[in-house]
């Protein structure tokens, strides 16, 4: 009797070694139970009569990153949006800001402001700045440092997100440029009246 009573026992305490288990914060582990105490244990190669649950170190968790405010900008006439691509200048070796139907995963922008009520529109994948010229545009990687890079939205009787934007280098009116075998630049107009539907663009709030 008196053995009976002590196997019974050790089978209780070995059930509540086993489920008594702490708070899971996600640094806790299971072990065998030792003479030296709660051990971490290869459970593949050695037979454990008692497990146990022991601490161990964990990295913190990083935290979360903020999403970011980026914008897809349509070109409204086209449906096409504006994008980075490899299209250059074969003078200067600049590269043209265009629209694609089909952009490759790299048409979202951030808009920076600044005073005066302009933005620097910059591309949230290659890091690109748009940089207006006398009558075009182009994608560079310097640090805006002119007003060359400043972009001003303009609202339009079209609706909410229907704008135009005026380059503040000379005020001019970003539109579409159809080039040979489909492909589209974003030139500049400074007769907004004759080519206002080619001006306006969609500018649609995103996250990335």
């Amino acid at each position: 009797m008196f053995r009976t009573t002590i196997a019974l026992t050790v089978t209780i305490l070995h059930f509540a070694s086993s489920h008594n288990v702490p708070p899971w914060n996600g640094c806790y582990a299971v072990g065998c139970l030792t003479q030296e105490g709660c051990t971490p244990w290869n459970f593949y190669q050695y037979r454990c009569y008692r497990t146990c649950y022991y601490n161990r170190y964990c990295l913190p968790s990083p935290p979360p990153q903020p999403r970011k405010k980026c914008y897809k900008i349509t070109h409204e006439a086209t449906g096409k949006s504006l994008a980075s691509s490899e299209v250059f200048n074969d003078t200067t070796k600049m590269k043209y800001a265009t629209v694609s139907s089909n952009p490759p995963g790299n048409y979202l922008w951030t808009m920076e402001p600044s005073y005066g009520g302009v933005y620097y529109i910059q591309n949230a994948k290659s890091l690109e700045f748009l940089k207006a010229d006398t009558n075009g545009t182009y994608l560079v990687l310097n640090e805006p440092l002119n007003r060359s890079f400043q972009f001003r939205p303009i609202n339009t009787k079209e609706g909410a997100s229907k704008m135009q934007l005026q380059s503040a280098l000379n005020n001019g009116f970003l539109f579409v440029q159809t080039l040979g075998q489909g492909g589209s630049t974003v030139q500049i107009t400074t007769d907004p009246f004759t080519n206002y539907y080619q001006t306006i663009w969609c500018i649609t709030e995103l996250y990335c």
